[in-house]
């Protein structure tokens, strides 16, 4: 499988395609800069599953233009959150765009899985946890999804944009508590933002790589490259030169403001290569299940 984290800024838009070229995508964040929207690049295409992580603008302002460009084949956001709890939350500072068109869908077919969705795209197989509305929280931030996607025994973890109080929240349930364990990548919640940070997610949780969504950094926040680094085991560096013994150096974190749009292959057997777009040479990085063989 293929996982492309997009180069959105400070936004979300993460694409999975399978084997069978079945496509789930998390988000649709876009960046007007370069510029660079999803609704352009999968022009025509099928998305089939269309995942709303979090209901901010930055999740899903593209939402609009990808509605009307491409095919979906399901949409599945929190189940507690509708369109009127949607509306509630969004009161005070307004709705652009993509939240609206976001309501109006919720409001239309109602919230969570909806449309020809299923657990198994062609073998990718994906799992999501979520807190609820009203009788846990009352931000979006903490009512994200938190997404588990597998091939065979490789794992991505995606935090969406959830906050400490959150993911403690989650941490009470047993079942996700116990898909923490084997998770090879790990998505950062809220762009690598200080408030997503929860040391009580890496008890049990020590992945390979780290992962920020994020775009210039703009806050102090945003400093949290070495507490991520801590809690990971890293993976080899290939554009570096080998140390003693011909070691390479090992890569904890990387960032879509550094690395670019970052590209995860994975075999069905969990080996996987990781390249940012911006870097020069190939193979970039690459990842193991521990016990197997070398790329």
């Amino acid at each position: 499988m293929k996982i492309e984290i997009h180069d959105v800024d400070h936004g979300g838009c993460s694409v999975t395609t399978g084997p069978a070229g079945h496509r789930l995508m998390l988000d649709c964040g876009l960046c007007s800069d370069r510029p660079w929207y999803p609704s352009v690049t999968y022009h025509g295409q099928r998305i089939d599953t269309l995942m709303l992580m979090n209901l901010d603008e930055d999740h899903c302002e593209d939402l609009p233009h990808l509605w009307q460009n491409c095919g979906i084949g399901a949409v599945v956001s929190n189940p507690t959150v509708d369109a009127n709890a949607l509306r509630a939350m969004k009161a005070e500072c307004g709705m652009r765009d993509g939240v609206s068109t976001a309501t109006s869908i919720l409001a239309h077919f109602g919230p969570g899985f909806l449309g020809e969705w299923s657990h198994d795209l062609g073998g990718v197989r994906w799992h999501v946890f979520w807190n609820r509305y009203g009788a846990d929280f009352m931000d979006t931030n903490n009512l994200s999804l938190v997404a588990f996607v597998h091939l065979g025994p490789f794992t991505i973890l995606f935090g969406g944009d959830l906050e400490r109080a959150g993911w403690r929240q989650l941490l009470k349930n047993p079942h996700f508590r116990a898909k923490r364990a084997n998770v090879n990548v790990y998505v950062a919640s809220h762009h690598g933002r200080e408030n997503g940070c929860c040391t009580e997610v890496f008890d049990i949780c020590r992945p390979d790589l780290v992962i920020f969504s994020d775009g210039r950094k703009q806050h102090g926040t945003q400093e949290t490259g070495d507490w991520y680094a801590s809690r990971t085991t890293g993976i080899p560096d290939y554009t570096k030169p080998a140390g003693l013994f011909g070691i390479r150096p090992l890569r904890k974190v990387m960032t879509t403001r550094r690395d670019g749009t970052i590209t995860i292959d994975v075999t069905t057997d969990g080996r996987y290569f990781v390249l940012g777009d911006r870097m020069n040479q190939l193979p970039a990085l690459s990842g193991m299940l521990a016990g197997s063989p070398t790329w």
